[in-house]
């Protein structure tokens, strides 16, 4: 850490800087003024404070307003950058620092996780713990954890070590195909070779690839859709447009009401080291709402394996 020691003497009032971007800026006292809710004596005085400390004009006098001077416009720029870090850094600080309502948790997750497996477990998080509110920010886009725009919890998949956070492993990734029943009614699909020439889906995740790979088939490439994100992919799925390969977690209401059905049999899957984990900023008191939502989620997780033993047999 940098300190500064006798440099601080070189250092105007932080008032006097302010008072010059926004005079420079808006080209006038009275402007700057009325910005700063002060007088434009007051305002006229701060400027003339300065340019005495510094010993050089900032500014010329016109008829109609200000202008800087060369050496004055440069050193404007220069305490504008530097304002603009310090005002950065206080409100990641205060972003990072402040106190969520009570009862109010953000949680950040992809769009297909949110719409496939926790909303429909919301209600029950309800009626257990009826006094907390969740945020759900669902996207592709990974939120921070820290500073600014920072969430309270994250829903992720990947594997081990994460770029931030504490991890917990939640639910497993291993992808199975899924279509509409429509599409194979008449089709005999009993071997992943029998897969070539039906149209799969794919998404981000390139899952199909790493399908026949697995099984040792060559040669072979998806011929259907792709779509950037899995909720997709998985409609498209649903509406008989192809055979998508996703992680079973993620269709197992769809399965359970018939909207889709498993394309091949079970023992075809894709086993991967990736999951979904839950991740915090801070390690978390049980009795706190994070640590309330965490087992809260992990039972639901626990029910959810159980209930994909029950339809896999």
């Amino acid at each position: 850490m940098k300190y500064w020691g006798s440099r601080r003497s070189t250092l105007p009032t932080l008032n006097h800087l302010v008072a010059l971007e926004a005079t420079a800026r808006l080209g006038s006292f009275r402007a700057a003024a009325e910005e700063m809710h002060l007088t434009q004596g007051a305002v006229a005085q701060q400027i003339r404070a300065l340019e005495s400390e510094l010993g050089y004009p900032l500014f010329v006098r016109q008829p109609r307003g200000l202008s800087t001077t060369t050496q004055g416009a440069d050193y404007v720029d220069r305490v504008r950058l530097a304002l603009g870090i310090i005002g950065d850094a206080t409100k990641e600080f205060l972003d990072q620092n402040q106190q969520s309502a009570p009862g109010r948790l953000t949680l950040s997750t992809t769009s297909a996780f949110a719409s496939r497996w926790l909303i429909p477990r919301l209600p029950r998080l309800a009626e257990a713990y009826p006094d907390i509110s969740i945020m759900i920010d669902a996207s592709d886009v990974v939120r921070p954890l820290y500073g600014k725009g920072r969430v309270d919890m994250a829903i992720r998949w990947g594997v081990p070590p994460f770029a931030e956070g504490n991890a917990q492993f939640l639910l497993p990734g291993k992808a199975i195909p899924v279509c509409a029943p429509i599409l194979i009614a008449q089709k005999q699909l009993s071997s992943p070779e029998s897969l070539a020439d039906m149209p799969l889906i794919s998404d981000s995740h390139n899952n199909w690839k790493r399908w026949f790979d697995a099984y040792r088939i060559t040669g072979t490439r998806p011929t259907g859709l792709t779509f950037s994100q899995t909720s997709l992919a998985l409609e498209a799925a649903e509406q008989g447009m192809g055979i998508a390969l996703v992680p079973e977690v993620l269709v197992e209401t769809a399965l359970k009401t018939g909207a889709l059905v498993q394309a091949i049999g079970g023992q075809y899957q894709l086993d991967t080291d990736v999951g979904f984990y839950i991740l915090t900023a801070l390690p978390y008191p049980g009795e706190s709402i994070t640590g309330k939502v965490v087992s809260w989620l992990l039972e639901e997780a626990r029910l959810s394996q159980l209930n994909q033993l029950k339809i896999n047999e």
